[in-house]
């Protein structure tokens, strides 16, 4: 059957049994060998009883404490037999018995050290190191002055073994005040406060029981039955009671203010830790008063000592309030924390829809809005340092042509691939973001003109570089513009306007480049503006024209047909390159209005020209890829040719390179084309974008060679060998030739060598406006000399 409330119990027998001790003494003072037979046994019971307890105990738990608990058995098994040697029982045996006091002593020691060393925060024992100090001093000077200097005295009386013997009892006894103190003051601790306030009223018994003890043997006036002997067997029972309360749901690892009730019966227990080293002082200031000694000795000096360390621990008392405060202020994050938990699931709700609302799905890469309120809040910290901030507006060249070539899901992988390019380049301090379609921006901290040169310099050269996306590879290229902070403008509106005008700038300077901003651009973008409006109104003004440039046949050394070319003459800014318009007419839409336009009057012209004899000219118009892969592009030409009247085999398209990289798309238009009687002819070739492998899928008719090829005659002999195997391979697929851009005689030459069809440039004749061509088209139909 269980004992209910063992411990009630178990403190009830301790007091009976100090009781029974005090009572045989009154009891027992005639009597003087009845008394020490009665003392000695019941010192000797005592600490058997605790021994036996702290060894059941051992056994019955299985955590790290359970060392302790067998350590403090040992101690008890030692002292009761150091008592049993020293006995009437056993004879005079005075140095083994003190050596088995001594080793219940330190294994005593031992004990409280093991569980100070269990302790998850002893180190804030040395919160309060200054009051262990002062308690210690205390009895240090204590110790020195009653027991210790004795000690020493009677050395030469006593003989080096038994004086060391005699030593080791204050020495000792010290220390385990000091490990008392230590695991008393220690913030938390891994016994229940039961355990704590038993162990250190226990060793605190014990460590004046066993000072009483040194100071009365060193004076000749102990005798066994005084009334401190039972202080021994009271200390050694109250360690004893320990096991009792050791209950696995009291142990805690909280801090001992939180666990200990300052209403209940632990209130004078903390209080004490705090008035301890004042008590100390007392003491040793009584002892001083009662000795009636002030002269410099051990006393004073403790005395001084201590007193200032109380002043010292009262500064260190400041800076522990203000540890307190931030205590304080961590529990207050603390119950944030649980507050936030409790709403974690809203929580991450509120992140996700402010991650949709600032980042792009495709890329991850922050967007537009969160870009212009980054950028904002980046001017506000650099203002006051004087630091310089970059913006840089980038364009995918040609990402449009290969969207619609290649598909949407290839875009996407491409724009995702150049995100991570981007990224890579500025590193995690830079801000990378998508504007949207093929923009991207990107603000670089504290940098300065050199730096953001050289990291624009690194974009634009790792994006040329062939990119492969599922087994395509592709070719892009980049512009970048760059505004730079404060010296082109001080707000996020003025710097991202800034950089796009640069990066346009970068584009008309023929692309794959960066471009930083200057003040001229303004009054560029201003032109720019200008020359869209008039694009739009150039057709109703009459400002387009079409010059024609002949097309030499080398196999019959006769013109026999021309090529279409636009210009135009603005009102205002003159004669505008096509470079710099056709870009802005494909940019804004309008090469669909003006592409067949330009088809419209080219054939109107050829049918002014067959009426005038002219009947076998053929003529060959340039069409964009936009206009080219444009619904219904087949169905308008039809309707052009029928309209004018001419024959479509007398019709040339020219489209370039780039336009057929997505055979799939283009195959089914260029059939359409052929079936009508149309004649194709692929621009530019040799620039890059495909291989003669992929022409033989193609329905083609001719082949113009790209002028590069053409400019290198003379001057690159492995150009040369291209040129040769460019010629006679087309030739092997029943591809008519055309070179374009031969200036010079040798390039005339060596191009009929080589069974070039046809040529044209500038030795022939240059892009002529009709009227001009009129009156040279019969020269120009006859055979020169010196062209043989």
């Amino acid at each position: 059957m269980r004992v209910r409330h063992p411990e009630k119990k178990a403190v009830l027998f301790v007091v009976c049994y100090i009781l029974i001790n005090y009572a045989g003494i009154i009891l027992l003072q005639d009597h003087s060998r009845l008394l020490t037979m009665t003392s000695d046994t019941l010192n000797i019971l005592a600490p058997s009883l605790t021994a036996i307890c702290l060894l059941r105990h051992f056994y019955r738990v299985s955590d790290k404490l359970k060392y302790f608990w067998l350590l403090s058995s040992l101690a008890s098994f030692s002292f009761s037999l150091a008592t049993i040697v020293d006995s009437h029982f056993i004879g005079d045996a005075s140095g083994l018995s003190n050596i088995m006091w001594l080793t219940s002593l330190l294994l005593s020691l031992t004990a409280i050290i093991y569980a100070n060393s269990l302790n998850k925060n002893s180190s804030r024992i040395f919160q309060f190191i200054f009051d262990i100090m002062i308690v210690m001093i205390v009895a240090s000077a204590i110790s020195w002055d009653f027991i210790i200097q004795p000690i020493l005295n009677s050395s030469s009386d006593l003989g080096i073994f038994m004086t060391s013997l005699y030593l080791c009892y204050p020495i000792g006894t010290l220390a385990l005040l000091f490990a008392i103190l230590g695991l008393y003051y220690s913030s938390r601790s891994i016994f229940s406060k039961e355990i704590i306030v038993l162990a250190v009223i226990g060793f605190t018994v014990l460590f004046f029981a066993n000072m009483i003890y040194l100071y009365l043997i060193l004076h000749g006036s102990y005798r066994t039955g005084s009334w401190y002997d039972p202080l021994w067997s009271l200390a050694l029972l109250i360690v004893g009671l320990a096991p009792f309360y050791d209950k696995a749901n009291k142990r805690t690892y909280i801090q001992e203010e939180d666990q200990i009730d300052l209403k209940g019966k632990f209130r004078n227990f903390l209080s004490l830790r705090l008035m301890l080293p004042y008590i100390s002082v007392m003491v040793i200031f009584c002892f001083m008063i009662l000795q009636s000694s002030f002269h410099v000795n051990g006393l004073v000096i403790g005395s001084i000592l201590s007193t200032f360390l109380i002043i010292v621990r009262q500064i260190f008392t400041l800076f522990q309030n203000n540890q307190l405060l931030q205590q304080s202020r961590e529990l207050n994050k603390q119950l944030e924390v649980k507050v936030a938990q409790r709403t974690e699931e809203l929580h991450h709700k509120n992140l996700e829809l402010e991650y949709i609302a600032y980042h792009d799905s495709l890329t991850s890469l922050t967007n537009r809005r969160y870009f212009e309120e980054y950028v904002t809040k980046a001017i506000e910290k650099a203002r006051p340092l004087n630091q310089q901030l970059a913006v840089l507006f980038i364009d995918l060249d040609r990402f449009k042509f290969i969207n619609d070539t290649l598909g949407h899901s290839i875009g996407d992988l491409l724009l995702q691939k150049v995100a991570r390019i981007l990224q890579d380049n500025v590193g995690d301090r830079n801000m990378v973001s998508r504007q949207g379609g093929d923009e991207f921006m990107i603000l670089l901290h504290h940098t300065s003109k050199e730096e953001t040169e050289r990291i624009a310099r690194n974009i634009v050269s790792d994006l040329e570089n062939r990119i492969d996306l599922n087994g395509n590879e592709v070719l892009i290229t980049s512009s970048v513009g760059i505004s730079m902070y404060p010296h082109n403008g001080d707000t996020v509106d003025t710097l991202i306007k800034r950089a796009d005008i640069s990066m346009y700038a970068a584009k008309e300077q023929g692309k794959n480049r960066y471009q930083f901003f200057d003040a001229s651009m303004d009054e560029h973008i201003a032109t720019k503006v200008n020359l869209e409006y008039g694009l739009r109104r150039a057709i109703e003004q009459y400002e387009l024209q079409i010059h024609y440039q002949p097309m030499f046949n080398l196999e019959c050394n006769e013109v026999t047909g021309v090529e279409a070319l636009l210009r135009w003459n603005h009102s205002e800014y003159g004669l505008v390159p096509p470079s710099k318009f056709i870009p802005l007419a494909e940019e804004t839409g309008l090469i669909m209005k003006i592409g067949d336009w330009v088809l419209r009057e080219a054939c109107l012209q050829l049918k002014r020209w067959n009426e005038q004899g002219l009947t076998s000219l053929k003529l060959s118009v340039n069409v964009s890829t936009l206009q080219f892969l444009q619904k219904g592009f087949v169905e308008r030409v039809n309707a052009i040719l029928k309209e004018t009247w001419i024959d479509p085999q007398y019709l040339e398209l020219e489209i370039t390179e780039s336009t057929m990289m997505d055979a799939n798309e283009v195959i089914p238009i260029l059939r359409k084309l052929k079936k009508s009687g149309i004649q194709i002819s692929v621009d530019d070739f040799g620039s890059g974008y495909s291989s003669l492998s992929h022409l033989t899928k193609l329905p083609i008719d001719v082949l113009k060679i790209d002028r590069m090829f053409v400019e290198a005659i003379g001057n690159e002999k492995r150009d040369m060998a291209i040129l040769s195997t460019i010629i006679a391979l087309a030739h092997s697929l029943n591809l008519k030739v055309v070179a374009e851009g031969v200036e010079t005689e040798l390039q005339f030459k060596a191009l009929k060598e080589r069974g070039c069809n046809i040529i044209q440039g500038y030795y022939i004749s240059k892009p002529l406006p009709v009227d001009i061509f009129n009156e040279e088209m019969i020269e120009k139909c006859k055979l020169r000399p010196d062209w043989v």
